[in-house]
């Protein structure tokens, strides 16, 4: 929901890739609209509303970020191995999300379900991205909407208003399913299956020969496969490129800022006062006992060097009479810390005084005084400080000058770095630059960044950005970096000439031959085990290997995943008798699964089954959740836009 996307961008570099992403339309706010291009290409509307191609592009961006943090930056690029059209029918998905929301939203206001404006008010207050110690601050309020690209409290608190609706909404269908006690013995049984199997590995190297390949047969391979063997395709274009390094050069300042930003920041240039002290410790059931056995010796006069050595429980200071380094207050155990700063004069002793090492003796030996530095001493440390700080200000002011005017005006980039470098009147700058990439090929390697980053390829290589002949939206690239781009030129992909190609076909065909002799030889494995029979003899001709059989629970993390998935989804044989399939690994060595036993370990449990019971309710939640989706997206009219590429697979709905 709404919340749990501020939630989630509210702390850490993450904010401000959210925030800057979030609904440019904001940011563009009061503009007359014959300023802005008709760009005409909404993906879809539901029931005459509208879903901008920008508001998908963010989320669609948002969903990418957080799958790469969870799985890693390589996600997206192993999930397109897999399956090329992968980009689309994310995207696709994404925008389906997104029908269903506004399906959901248009049925709610029209269930009259009204969330009052104190209810709203109530929950911005207690929201803890908005606070600061505990309490709401509306300085902290105010910096966190900002962040977002939300122009005023009202666009907020309007969102806000509308995921309250939607919570209150479907409150009966989330709280109104429970589980049925089979249900829950049921999924117990599954959960607490353990199975054993053996698998049998093909050593592809011994299917690995010198096969004779004709200059005809190449020819011919070389024809059907041609779109294996293309030259990438490549991009020109034009980009922005900024970071708050690059607009340190547009921080102007007097040294009246510089004075009163030492003045406001007087703690980075104080020492403050050190306490240099000896201790003693106890431990133990006697340790303050024993304490005050030996505080009557000090005040004997006893020396506390030898005492500290002859009774201290620290042997690291004992063997200097007790000595510590010396330290500022907050810096040690709270109960050193006070009775250390509580001591008035060089050579006095504390009382015995507890802490969570244990009992110590204090004795202040010496007191270093706090020192500052003067603003002159200062002054190179605080135009660094004071440049960075500002630094960032104004990196948001032209990251939102370039937004706005790159949107306004499409054809070119042009105008957005003009706009930009002329923000400060009094002080022009040419810090935004519109530059010239001169071809990048999509198979480029070790690409220096921004261009390295996954974000980024994307769009240069997006066709829908290319056929529009507009920029694209910013690309953030954390919290002090952004990129937009404008396509110039494209050079699609051609094939490769045979005699570029000749060997790299000639070790396909091999692979080829040697991948047909695996699978012939594993269907006459599987066929023997159909028979019944052993194919333990197999082994002797170094083709295969025979693991030891091993058992495992459904939630065994010790294999493969995609090896216990399929020992799992073997069906159970009869007692007495095995089941088996044949597989291939992600890097395509076939091996077989046998699946040797199935044990059912299921003993009671209270909390289990507590869990159980709650995640089958959610469960049965989330299915009428989704009954009553479908019956409002039955109810409505959805006309896609299908000049979409990622939409080419989806059809009109138009039921009123």
């Amino acid at each position: 929901m709404f919340t749990d996307k501020l939630r989630e961008g509210s702390t850490g570099p993450a904010a401000k890739i959210l925030f800057g992403i979030i609904i440019v339309s904001f940011a563009v706010a009061g503009v007359g609209s014959y300023l802005i291009p008709d760009r005409n290409d909404e993906p879809v509307k539901v029931n005459g509303v509208k879903i901008p191609e920008y508001e998908l592009e963010n989320q669609v961006r948002i969903e990418k970020s957080k799958l790469e943090r969870q799985f890693g930056k390589k996600f997206f690029e192993q999930q397109m191995a897999i399956d090329d059209n992968f980009n689309n029918k994310f995207k696709a998905s994404i925008l389906e999300r997104m029908i269903n929301d506004e399906t959901l939203s248009q049925l709610i206001e029209k269930d009259g379900v009204d969330i009052p404006a104190v209810l709203v008010k109530s929950r911005i207050r207690s929201m803890p991205e908005f606070q600061v110690n505990g309490e709401f601050n509306q300085d902290q309020y105010q910096k966190v909407l900002s962040m977002a690209g939300f122009q005023s409290p009202d666009a907020f608190g309007e969102a806000l208003r509308n995921d309250i609706a939607k919570e209150t909404f479907l409150k009966p269908v989330i709280e109104g399913e429970f589980a049925l006690p089979g249900e829950v013995g049921h999924l117990t049984d599954l959960l607490t299956e353990n199975r054993t199997y053996t698998m049998v590995n093909i050593n592809k190297s011994k299917f690995i020969g010198n096969v004779e390949v004709t200059e005809e047969q190449i020819k011919d391979y070389y024809e059907a496969h041609k779109d294996n063997y293309l030259n990438a395709d490549k991009v020109k274009f034009t980009y922005i490129y900024l970071t708050t390094d690059d607009v340190e050069a547009d921080v102007h300042y007097t040294d009246e800022d510089l004075t009163n930003f030492f003045n406001l920041h007087t703690e980075l240039y104080t020492v403050p006062e050190k306490r240099e002290i000896s201790h003693i410790l106890f431990t133990g059931d006697d340790a303050m006992e024993k304490a005050k056995e030996v505080k009557a010796k000090l005040d004997a006069g006893e020396d506390f060097a030898a005492l500290a050595q002859q009774y201290s429980q620290d042997p690291s200071s004992a063997k200097n009479g007790g000595k510590l380094p010396a330290f500022a207050s907050g810096h040690q155990d709270k109960s050193i810390d006070s009775a250390a700063f509580a001591l008035e004069k060089v050579g006095d002793v504390s009382e015995p005084v507890e802490s969570d090492f244990g009992v110590h003796i204090i004795k202040l030996n010496k007191i270093v005084p706090k020192t500052s530095k003067t603003f002159e001493e200062s002054k190179s440390d605080v135009i660094s400080r004071f440049v960075k700080q500002q630094s960032q200000e104004v990196f948001l002011d032209k990251r939102q000058i370039v937004a706005d005017v790159s949107f306004e005006n499409p054809d070119s980039l042009d105008f957005a770095a003009k706009e930009a470098n002329s923000s400060d009147k009094d002080h022009p700058s040419d810090t935004v630059k519109v530059q010239t990439y001169d071809f990048l090929a999509s198979d480029a390697k070790d690409l220096k960044f921004p261009f390295s980053e996954k974000a980024v390829l994307d769009k240069v290589f997006d066709q829908e950005l290319r056929e529009s002949g507009m920029n694209s939206d910013l690309i953030e690239l954390g919290p002090n970096a952004f990129v937009v781009v404008h396509i110039e030129d494209y050079v699609p992909k051609t094939p490769k000439k045979l005699d570029e190609v000749k060997k790299s076909i000639i070790a396909d065909i091999s692979a080829d031959a040697s991948r047909a002799g695996v699978n012939t030889y594993v269907d006459g494995l599987i066929a023997t085990l159909a028979k019944g029979e052993s194919i333990d003899g197999e082994a002797a001709s170094g083709k295969i290997t025979i693991d030891k059989p091993k058992t495992i629970s459904r939630l065994d993390n010790k294999v493969d995943e995609s090896v216990s998935r399929n020992v799992f989804e073997l069906a159970r044989a009869d007692k007495g008798n095995i089941n088996y399939g044949k597989y291939e690994d992600k890097d395509g060595n076939a091996y077989i699964l046998i699946l040797n036993d199935v044990e059912i370990r299921s003993e009671p449990d209270a909390s289990r089954d507590d869990f159980l019971t709650q995640q089958i309710s959610n469960m049965k939640s989330k299915a009428d959740n989704v009954v009553l989706i479908n019956s409002a997206r039955d109810k409505s009219k959805i006309e896609y836009n299908l000049s979409k590429k990622y939409l080419n697979g989806s059809s009109d709905s138009s039921e009123d």
